[in-house]
């Protein structure tokens, strides 16, 4: 069974190259432009094959990523949720993690230091 990622973030690009990425090495992949899209995506997750990550942008008009991340949190603690964010301000990183992110990416990435991340998260190591 393929293991499903959720990619929450406004620009439709990101969403697209990450879920063409994600599918290519094996994963399933679904990507939403906006927070409450995203969050009835992880409440409607009841088949068989749950979310097992989060790809969350921080900054998104509307709900941002931050208030995402709490409602995770707050009805999915048990799904890892990366962050991503264009703004270099390190206070971003060090609140996404006091919030309780498992990582945080710096927009643009590297896909390979990306892949490895998401590995780790679903707790696949080097695989």
């Amino acid at each position: 069974m393929r293991r499903r990622v959720l990619i929450i973030d406004d620009d439709p690009f990101v969403g697209e190259a990450l879920t063409e990425r994600l599918l290519a090495i094996g994963f399933d992949a679904t990507a939403v432009t906006d927070g409450p899209s995203g969050l009835a995506c992880l409440a409607q997750a009841t088949d068989g094959n749950p979310i097992r990550l989060v790809l969350l942008d921080l900054n998104m008009p509307g709900m941002d990523g931050f208030a995402v991340l709490r409602e995770i949190q707050a009805k999915h603690s048990d799904i890892p949720v990366i962050v991503m964010s264009a703004s270099p301000l390190h206070e971003g990183k060090a609140d996404a993690l006091r919030s309780g992110a498992f990582d945080y990416v710096e927009k643009p990435f590297d896909g390979q230091m990306l892949m490895a991340k998401i590995r780790r998260a679903i707790g696949l190591g080097g695989e």
